[in-house]
């Protein structure tokens, strides 16, 4: 605890005003991280929701993949059109 009888009046409230300028910006970091880790996490819950798709090659061909986590269907295409067959089909259920 300080000993505020050893200085002036404008002193102490310098020390008032430091101390708590101090505690608020501590506090307010806090929040800010508390929100970023918030974000986060329903970020990555909403994204746990949505189709998923993704394409790979193979001997010059490309196979068009899909996966949907409500229903835990997944899917093989050969072509770009028939995935977004399938996007829509999901979709629209």
């Amino acid at each position: 605890m300080m000993d505020y009888r050893r200085h002036s009046d404008r002193e102490k409230l310098e020390i008032i005003f430091n101390s708590s300028a101090a505690n608020l910006t501590k506090k307010t970091k806090s929040a800010s991280f508390l929100r970023g880790i918030w974000k986060q996490l329903v970020t990555a819950i909403a994204r746990g929701q949505e189709l998923q798709t993704w394409q790979r090659s193979d001997r010059g061909k490309t196979w068009w993949y899909g996966y949907d986590p409500r229903t835990g269907r997944s899917v093989c295409r050969s072509s770009e059109a028939e995935m977004r067959a399938w996007i829509e089909q999901s979709y629209y259920q």
